[in-house]
């Protein structure tokens, strides 16, 4: 009897590990803006497919604990646990990013890039599991973030320092390069 006990304790338990680690509707709540592959529509909502999961957890939890801002994601996120934020991002990490490389690349892009490869790589592909990938990455997102990075209303040192070194037009001109890369490469 104490067997058939323990047996199904240990079921129970497992039973319930999964499911509040289930975050299958969590994913497609992501997916709405994110895209169900990982794979953002809007030129200005950042792709997660392929990108860094230690990266995406740590801005994830920022967002959540409110050190990073952003109002479209603070509600979606709020109620998350680390371990769901954790899956999600080894979720979206494992998807298949997009390795379409433009047929032109913008060359001033190309040579303000200087500033970006000793972190992000010279094609934008990170060795750091807390750097992102810009690679493939949206064009518009790229620029609004090293914008506000440049305006103080995101914070982080040494994205602070550099991107206030780098004019607007430089700023698109380097998103925009980055954005021509392949990701996943």
């Amino acid at each position: 009897m104490k067997k058939i006990i323990s047996a199904l304790l240990l079921i129970s338990v497992s039973y319930f590990s999964v499911y509040a680690n289930d975050i299958s509707d969590t994913v497609k709540v992501c997916g709405a803006c994110h895209g169900a592959q990982g794979i953002s529509a809007d030129p200005t909502i950042p792709n997660l497919a392929g990108q860094k999961s230690i990266y995406m957890a740590m801005e994830v939890k920022a967002i959540r604990d409110g050190i990073r801002k952003n109002s479209l994601m603070d509600a979606v996120v709020k109620g998350l646990t680390d371990q769901q934020i954790d899956s999600l991002a080894v979720y979206f990490s494992k998807l298949e990013p997009s390795k379409v490389a433009a047929k032109e690349i913008n060359q001033l892009g190309q040579r303000t890039r200087a500033a970006c490869i000793s972190c992000h790589g010279i094609k934008g592909i990170t060795v750091n599991e807390q750097w992102p990938n810009l690679a493939g990455q949206k064009h518009k997102y790229l620029e609004k973030q090293l914008l506000a990075f440049k305006n103080d209303t995101r914070n982080g040192a040494y994205m602070q320092v550099i991107a206030k070194e780098l004019t607007d037009e430089q700023i698109a001109a380097v998103a925009e390069y980055f954005s021509q890369q392949p990701a996943g490469e």
